[in-house]
């Protein structure tokens, strides 16, 4: 389960299931920096092929929890989270039926959000957070938002994007990352951003592959109003 708490690094995951999936994170953010984080990860497409890897007894010899194992880890590291500087009001839902996880917290700020992610990850995994996964920039400051991922997608991926039929199949997932303001959007540095008719949120839409062969299309910046 040490994925499923962070959009990044629970990319690991995803692609190994492969197959069709989507993910939506929603940011709301206020002036002041606090804000409000929804993320939701939807593999009822892959239910079948989750369903097949929930019957092993264990994978790449590590045993396959339960699903009520699941749901009990769930319930630790959501309560491991919500000790957190900064993060509060954290609530988790899995339906283990059709494998939709909807994941909630609010925040004081995104680098708040930030360290409180990467901390419940070296939690879980009892041990620090590499160089790749602490250079992830999560930022608000001077009404600019930025995001930045950096190295931290492997670049072997892209090899076996071109060669494995599986991960091929990435190309039918949807990755959505959504931000609000309570200010109107001055500029994106990215066209591949789209900005409502608001001009209060901005959406980038990517499939899994595209992020595998260019991960940089997920580093943008956002300028608000003051």
């Amino acid at each position: 389960m040490r994925g499923t708490l962070n959009t990044l690094l629970i990319t690991g995951l995803l692609f190994c299931l492969s197959g069709c999936f989507e993910l939506i994170e929603d940011t709301t953010l206020n002036s002041d920096g606090t804000g409000s984080y929804k993320m939701t990860l939807n593999l009822s497409s892959s239910t079948t092929k989750v369903n097949s890897l929930m019957a092993m007894d264990s994978i790449k010899g590590k045993k396959v929890p339960s699903r009520t194992e699941l749901q009990v880890s769930l319930r630790t590291y959501m309560a491991q989270l919500d000790e957190k500087v900064g993060v509060s009001n954290v609530k988790a839902n899995l339906n283990t039926e059709n494998w939709i996880l909807n994941f909630s917290l609010d925040f004081e700020s995104l680098e708040s959000l930030r360290k409180g992610l990467i901390g419940l990850s070296e939690d879980i995994g009892n041990q620090p957070a590499n160089d790749k996964v602490n250079a992830i920039i999560l930022n608000y400051t001077n009404k600019v938002y930025q995001r930045k991922i950096g190295n931290l997608i492997p670049a072997d991926w892209q090899e076996k994007a071109r060669i494995n039929e599986d991960f091929a199949l990435l190309k039918d997932g949807k990755c959505v990352f959504i931000q609000r303001f309570d200010k109107e959007i001055l500029s994106v540095s990215s066209d591949d951003v789209r900005i409502s008719k608001s001009k209060k949120a901005a959406m980038f839409q990517v499939s899994p592959l595209m992020l595998v062969n260019h991960p940089t299309k997920i580093d943008y910046l956002i300028n608000t109003k003051p």
